[in-house]
């Protein structure tokens, strides 16, 4: 009877810590999406005002390093999904997938620095005006929530070692990959909004 309790009170806690933890990053999230909404509002609002696009002075941003790094985030969405599957089940294999996310994460802000490189060369500088201000400060902003992401997945080493309790380490894996799910899919917005139309 008593050990029935115990399980019951332990369950309650562990939903308890799900639910709260749960709703913190929930706010966190919302507070990203509307920093990432109004630079997205502020995009939309010159594209729609202007006559021609680009801008006349300015061309297109090439499409090859946005692409791949597009490519590459999209991948890393996928290996911390997996990496999160393999720690349900407490499976070794799951170091090698979170060493995947974070090389991914790594190479995605190698392509970001080639890709200012890239403007740099062609004469598109931040102060330029408008349209290079925008592409740097939605390309700025989301790269530094993907440096404090990145970060974020060294605090998962803990759950690589052997007999973890997967209980007290379940929030923080899952609310990590939320942020990083998060970030892959404000990349893709970007992507489609910024670079291809």
């Amino acid at each position: 009877m008593n050990t029935v309790m115990s399980n019951t009170t332990l369950t309650k806690e562990r939903v308890g810590r799900q639910i709260t933890s749960s709703i913190a990053m929930t706010v966190i999230l919302v507070t990203f999406s509307m920093l990432f909404a109004s630079l997205l509002l502020g995009f939309t609002v010159f594209r729609l005002t202007s006559d021609v696009w680009p801008p006349m002075g300015f061309e297109r941003v090439d499409l090859f390093l946005p692409t791949i790094s597009t490519i590459l985030i999209a991948i890393s969405s996928f290996t911390f999904w997996k990496y999160e599957k393999l720690f349900l089940a407490v499976n070794k294999e799951r170091k090698l997938w979170l060493g995947f996310t974070m090389a991914l994460g790594f190479s995605f802000m190698v392509m970001q620095a080639m890709l200012w490189s890239d403007l740099h060369s062609k004469g598109i500088y931040v102060q330029d005006g408008i349209f290079p201000s925008i592409i740097f400060s939605f390309t700025w902003t989301h790269a530094a929530h993907v440096v404090v992401a990145w970060f974020l997945l060294f605090y998962l080493v803990p759950t690589l070692k052997e007999g973890i309790s997967v209980e007290k380490l379940e929030n923080r894996v899952f609310n990590i990959g939320k942020f990083w799910h998060f970030l892959g899919v404000v990349w893709l917005i970007m992507y489609i909004t910024i670079f291809l139309f």
